[in-house]
């Protein structure tokens, strides 16, 4: 923490694992790790919880996003898919809720395929990936 410290209120997206998350701050509850990076200026911290989904918390809320049930081939690329489907929901100015499912979808398509980009889709296909998973 005590490198990464000068850096964080200038940093507006944080998206680590949550084990490179309690490295840096020391804790080890999600809530407690988002809420120390916050706390030193972070304006949105995204926790990828693994099997678990995610954890996001920005001055607009928290929420966790439950993750996607799939057949995991690779996980190679993973995390960095979970970036960019993170990084499209605020491209697009979507709510929290919308940004952390979407980029738990990204991610979970991402493992299904061999290596790191063979399983990420289109944005349509991803929507309709959602869609496929949500409660009946």
């Amino acid at each position: 923490m005590k490198t990464l410290a000068p850096c964080l209120p200038f940093t507006d997206f944080f998206l680590p694992s949550l084990s490179e998350a309690q490295a840096i701050t020391g804790l080890t509850d999600p809530k407690d790790v988002a809420r120390s990076l916050r706390d030193s200026g972070v304006k949105t911290v995204g926790l990828k919880l693994g099997c678990k989904g995610c954890y996001v918390l920005s001055a607009d809320g928290e929420v966790t996003a439950p993750s996607f049930k799939v057949n995991a081939v690779d996980g190679t690329g993973s995390g960095d898919a979970w970036d960019a489907g993170f990084l499209c929901g605020v491209l697009n100015r979507w709510d929290i809720e919308r940004t952390a499912l979407f980029a738990n979808a990204v991610g979970a398509l991402c493992v299904m395929g061999l290596g790191a980009t063979a399983g990420v889709k289109s944005m349509a296909e991803t929507q309709r990936f959602i869609a496929a998973q949500a409660p009946k």
